[in-house]
């Protein structure tokens, strides 16, 4: 006789406490376009200025940094807009005041990324996991923890910081013309290291345009 499989509910909470944990551990784009009335070549050889854009001026110094190592490791040579003194980081690509600037600064193409955070918040350091099962039916708030259809999660609420995800909004422009020539999206895990996640996400859409053929 084929007995039924039985799995337990802590079993199936923690196969999926591990999907999610993997799911989230990752770098990658989550969106792409290219103009299509570019050829492959249009921007190799020429000079990249490189434009970061976060709220913290270390991230966005740290991100243009980023940018200059990677893109210099594959042939390109670069510029930091930070280097620059007066330079309007903070306008729009599009902007007039973006453009001649641009134009003074002799390159052939801007690279820029803005990083915003994402939706995905954990605890740092690594949450303490405690589950229990009740007889009761239903959940309830004890001890700074929550637990639904009588399964109890606990995380530590005193001293623990929080970390969040981040992502960014990236896009390569034409400076003669300034025509947009690619744009991406991209996100990484939650982390306590941002210049670590910066450098995962530059690398990423690096690689993304690399694909597409531009650099």
């Amino acid at each position: 006789m084929n007995m039924p499989l039985r799995i337990s509910p802590l079993r199936l909470l923690a196969v999926g406490l591990m999907a999610t944990l993997a799911g989230c551990a990752t770098t990658q784009m989550t969106a792409e376009w290219r103009n299509p009335g570019l050829t492959a070549a249009s921007l190799k050889g020429g000079r990249v200025l490189v434009v970061c854009r976060a709220p913290d001026e270390a991230v966005r110094r740290g991100c243009e940094d980023q940018w200059l190592n990677q893109l210099g490791a594959r042939g390109v040579a670069a510029v930091r807009s930070y280097s620059i003194p007066g330079f309007p980081w903070a306008s729009p690509d599009s902007s007039e005041e973006m453009r001649v600037a641009l134009r003074a600064s002799g390159v052939a193409a801007l690279a820029s990324m803005s990083l915003y955070t994402g939706g995905v918040a954990v605890l740092n350091p690594g949450a303490q996991v405690g589950v229990g099962v009740s007889a009761g039916s239903g959940g309830g708030h004890r001890g700074g923890g929550f637990s639904v259809g009588g399964i109890g999660i606990t995380f530590p609420i005193g001293g623990a910081t929080a970390a969040q995800s981040l992502a960014a909004s990236s896009s390569l422009m034409e400076v003669a013309q300034g025509t947009l020539v690619w744009s991406g999206s991209s996100s990484t895990a939650a982390s306590g290291d941002v210049l670590a996640q910066v450098g995962a996400l530059t690398q990423v859409t690096i690689e993304a345009m690399q694909r597409a053929g531009l650099i």
